[in-house]
């Protein structure tokens, strides 16, 4: 059973307003746009969490998902105000974000795939051990073990994410890369168009990561009720 023709045209009319509002984000960050940004960036979560709710409705598997919208929307704010302090908060936001996200797809079956996908976390992990050695001696020691915890949450998600599916996967490893360019930044590694590049690849992970989890719930949905 899925949802009304008037839920999925409701749908798509949030879908667009994100994309939409991904661009005129980005165009922002690019021309340096504050308060465009400001009053842009709190948006886009929001509209991705009802686009899920609208399609999907409000079910047990879809909440986590939800709820992780809405601390990435917290960490979004957070990271409109400079300082040491809001930093670390938006850290802690984002680290909830990651492991909602996990819940939600090892719920979804994660945990299956890793079996067939050992190689993946595996991965993940050295890419993790090779960012710390990379920051260890470019950070505070504090900083090194937020830097140290927050990645473990953020590459399990990513893992869970490609363990589930690979389109999932994608997003999981754009929103790995965003994160990465972030902390290699607080060790003064900033890549060409940082602010951009980051905005891109997370505005990116966070939009395939919703619309292909809805898909994938969606799609388990009919072959439930075909049965």
């Amino acid at each position: 059973m899925t949802r009304s023709g008037g839920g999925s045209g409701a749908a798509r009319v949030l879908l667009a307003a994100y994309v939409v509002g991904a661009v005129v984000e980005l165009t922002a960050v690019a021309q340096h746009w504050t308060l465009v940004d400001r009053a842009s960036k709190p948006l886009l979560m929001p509209l991705l969490a009802a686009y899920l709710l609208v399609r999907l409705g409000a079910r047990l598997r879809v909440l986590p998902v939800v709820v992780g919208l809405a601390f990435a929307c917290g960490g979004d704010i957070a990271l409109l105000v400079s300082g040491t302090a809001f930093f670390a908060l938006g850290m802690g936001l984002f680290a909830v974000t990651h492991a909602c996200y996990l819940v939600a797809f090892l719920r979804s079956g994660a945990l299956a795939g890793l079996r067939r996908r050992t190689w993946v976390p595996v991965l993940y992990a050295l890419g993790w051990l090779a960012l710390l050695v990379v920051m260890h001696d470019r950070v505070s020691v504090p900083l090194l073990v937020a830097l140290c915890c927050y990645g473990v949450v953020l590459y399990a998600m990513a893992s869970g994410a490609a363990c589930l599916d690979a389109v999932l996967g994608l997003g999981g490893l754009l929103f790995a890369v965003s994160d990465t360019m972030i902390a290699l930044n607080t060790g003064g590694l900033r890549l060409p168009a940082h602010d951009l590049a980051v905005m891109l690849t997370y505005l990116l992970a966070q939009g395939v990561l919703v619309v292909r989890f809805a898909g994938l719930v969606t799609s388990a949905r009919v072959r439930a009720g075909s049965r």
